[in-house]
């Protein structure tokens, strides 16, 4: 049986002028608490993999986003491998109401493309992360 894929969403701050990326900070488990990840989560067998990261988001941070455009892997499906041999569907959003930190993770922290390496990222995220911030560069040019 293959692991329960999981969706996390790049969500896009633009009020600065450059755009910034929300990075949220583990909670749980303990061996990755404190560590910096999309936030997400697992699809439900009923899922479609957009419901399943509309309710994750509602669920972690209380929010309502709007999705846009996939952030896809050089794998064939789009997908990213992360922890736990598991993959991960992404997508770049913006939030509709203010991203709100609950128990799922200890901080929320914007971030611009230069600060990408100052956070203690899972490390699975930092290729997602980058292209993430590729794809917004590459729209604004």
């Amino acid at each position: 049986m293959s692991k329960q894929p999981v969706v996390a969403a790049a969500i896009v701050d633009f009020s600065g002028g450059e755009p910034r990326l929300l990075a949220a900070s583990r909670a749980y488990p303990e061996h990755l608490r404190g560590r910096f990840e999309l936030p997400g989560g697992k699809i439900e067998p009923h899922e479609q993999a957009a419901g399943a990261l509309m309710r994750e988001i509602r669920e972690e941070l209380g929010c309502v986003i709007n999705l846009g455009r996939p952030v896809l892997s050089d794998f064939e499906d789009g997908a990213w491998p992360i922890l736990g041999g598991r993959k991960m569907y992404v997508w770049l959003a913006e939030a509709v109401e203010v991203p709100k930190a609950t128990e799922n993770h200890l901080e929320l922290r914007w971030i611009t493309r230069d600060e990408i390496h100052d956070l203690d990222w899972l490390e699975p995220d930092i290729p997602i992360v980058e292209a993430a911030f590729d794809l917004l560069y590459d729209s604004r040019s």
